[in-house]
């Protein structure tokens, strides 16, 4: 029997995208002698309700910076890759799957350099049976066949498979889509009634793993 399959999201379900967010503003600010109270303005900034232009048009004018608003917003968005940081939990959570005889995936949207990048800076590479990043200008989630594609290259089908991601369209309508168990991690958000309805919702990657090896494949 093909051991059971788990397919998982990459951002905001295994990497936490708003804190490699912070460090990469930290780094620059440190990289540009800022100090302290310069991340702070930053983070401030970023926080509020302005455009990715008006913010590091203000920071650009703020600190005197000879780069346009655009080449800064480049610049920061570059490094954010080498900051990625895996959610409390996640790493030692793909272990104990695979040590309880489950295949792991990881199906991502994006950049495959990126994603790849975020992977690597996280040591979470060696984890996976197989990982798919379906590039912007190919098929991505939510298209069924991505699955059917990561669920062959992970070795067996997608019989007694799960998804688990946050994104309601991608990754849950996705996985319905394709016959698998659906599992949502909410960050704190409230389901909608409409639009995919998962099989189980949980606040952080930490419970969908208890999940996972609580229950066991589907039959």
């Amino acid at each position: 029997m093909t051991e059971p399959l788990v397919i998982f999201d990459l951002d905001d379900t295994l990497i936490d995208y708003a804190q490699a967010a912070d460090r990469a503003l930290a780094s620059f600010a440190h990289q540009r002698g800022l100090g302290e109270s310069g991340v702070q303005f930053l983070r401030d900034v970023n926080a509020g309700t302005l455009t990715v232009h008006e913010a590091w048009q203000l920071i650009g004018e703020h600190f005197l910076l000879p780069e346009s608003a655009d080449e800064l917003a480049r610049s920061v968005a570059a490094t954010l890759p080498d900051h990625a940081v895996a959610f409390e939990g996640a790493v030692e959570g793909l272990n104990s799957l695979r040590e309880a005889g489950w295949r792991t995936a990881l199906l991502s949207n994006g950049s495959p350099s990126v994603q790849l990048t975020k992977v690597r800076a996280t040591g979470m590479e060696e984890l996976f049976d197989a990982v798919l990043i379906c590039d912007p200008g190919g098929t991505r989630k939510p298209d069924p066949t991505v699955f059917e594609d990561i669920a062959v290259r992970a070795g067996g089908g997608l019989r007694n498979s799960w998804m688990v991601g946050d994104s309601l369209t991608s990754d849950i309508g996705g996985g319905q889509a394709a016959g698998l168990t659906t599992l949502w991690i909410s960050h704190g958000r409230i389901l909608p009634d409409h639009g995919p309805q998962p099989d189980h919702v949980v606040s952080n990657i930490s419970a969908a793993f208890q999940i996972l090896l609580k229950e066991g494949p589907t039959s």
